[in-house]
Order: C-alpha cells, then sequence, then structure tokens
C-alpha cells in the first residue's frame, strides 16, 4: 500500500491542509494519509504556537471519520525538534513497514530541501509527492533542486521522467508532482481573526473551531 506523511505545525489545521491532503490521496492511490503534528516547530520568536497536546487533538478531530486519514502522535510522543529524515526511518521501520512511503510537501518548502537535515539522504530513501498551487510548476521546481542540491552532493542528480514526475538518478525513487486546489487559507489567518474576536467558522472543520474555543487558543491577552 501506499502511504502518504504530511507533517506540520497545525497550528491550527485547516481546510487548506486537509484539501490538498485528499487530492494527493486521490491522485497517487494512496490507501492512507497520517498527519503527523510537530513536537517543537522551528517559528519566528514571540509567534502564537499552541501546545504540542492541543495540535495533536485538533488534528485527531479534523481527521475523525474519514477512512482514508489519520492521525500520528510519533513526533509529539518523541518530543523536542524532530527531522523529517528521523521520522520517516522510524515510521518505515514502524507502522508503515512494508509500505511505500510519499512525504507530501509544498512546492515552496520542497524547493528549499537543500536547507534540510541530510537532504541527499531523504531524496535517496522516501518518495515525495510535491504539490502545486496557482502558476507554480514541477519544471522550474527540479531546475531548482539542480542549483542546490550539487554543493550538498555532487553525485545527486534529480530530472524530469515524464509529466508530472521526476526520478533520483540511478534510484528507485521518485517525485510525483500534483496540482491541488489553491484554498485562500493560512493557519496566520486563522489566529489573526480569533485574536481579533472574529469568526474562524468555514476555514476549519467545525469540531476543530470549538475546540479552540473551549480551550481558549490564540485569544492572546483577550
Amino acid at each position: 500500500m501506499r502511504i502518504g506523511i504530511q507533517g506540520g505545525t497545525f497550528n491550527p489545521i485547516h481546510y487548506g491542509h486537509l484539501r490538498g491532503a485528499e487530492e494527493v490521496r486521490e491522485a497517487l492511490a494512496l490507501g492512507q494519509v497520517r498527519f503527523i503534528p510537530s513536537a517543537e516547530p522551528p517559528h519566528k520568536p514571540g509567534e502564537d504556537v499552541a501546545p504540542a497536546q492541543d495540535r495533536l487533538e485538533m488534528v485527531r478531530l479534523a481527521v475523525a471519520g474519514h477512512e482514508g486519514f489519520a492521525c500520528d502522535p510519533i513526533e509529539v510522543g518523541r518530543g523536542g525538534r524532530s527531522y523529517t529524515l528521523d521520522t520517516l526511518a522510524a515510521l518505515a521501520e514502524g507502522p508503515c513497514r512494508g509500505h511505500e512511503i510519499y512525504f507530501i510537501v509544498g512546492a515552496d518548502a520542497f524547493s528549499e530541501i537543500h536547507t534540510w537535515h541530510r537532504a541527499p539522504e531523504l531524496l535517496r530513501r522516501f518518495h515525495f509527492a510535491v504539490t502545486l498551487r496557482g502558476s507554480q510548476q514541477a519544471e522550474d521546481v527540479i531546475a531548482t533542486l539542480g542549483r542546490t542540491l550539487p554543493p550538498l552532493d555532487s553525485s545527486i542528480r534529480v530530472a524530469m521522467a515524464g509529466e508530472g514526475r521526476a526520478k533520483v538518478a540511478d534510484s528507485e525513487w521518485e517525485i510525483r508532482f500534483v496540482p491541488v486546489t489553491h484554498l485562500d487559507i493560512s493557519a496566520t489567518q486563522i489566529r489573526r481573526a480569533i485574536r481579533s474576536g472574529g469568526s474562524a467558522r468555514y476555514l476549519l472543520p467545525r469540531e476543530v473551531e470549538l475546540f479552540i474555543i473551549r480551550r481558549r487558543l490564540y485569544r492572546g491577552n483577550a
């Protein structure tokens, strides 16, 4: 079975996350998408990040009832800063053992993969599902990797291998590009609305909104 892994701060999870994951699930015939909230996300000083357990619970509420979605507490349970390579390796030896793993990531973040921990090893060990929004093009992303990866590892080469598909040379690993619906929703927008006393309804699942209200998250000094 193919399993998609979608990590993130999910501060909070919203329909942009969910719709994109659903479209990737359908496009790549994934048997499951596992959402993994980070325990200690890198963020700007002063940014309003909800406690890890609250973000984990919001993800659980958001995916409940969808047989193709699951919430995975691996990073929250481990605590501290998590690296994508470590998480995927643990999943490959644990609950995803024997399955094909596709790490789901947006085109902007994937274009910066040269800044990730042990990026060449990541590309040589796992498949990627890269989401494209608006005018983003797969060829532009691969061209960026062609400039940024060689300084890290001169032996790694990534090239297009057909429409919507790229390959890591001399390996079995692939990068699939999936155009997804652009929903103009952001977690920052949601937090700002709540902080100002406004409503976040229809930007995220109602169960998540009610949890935020009960827990009085993102309200600042209100």
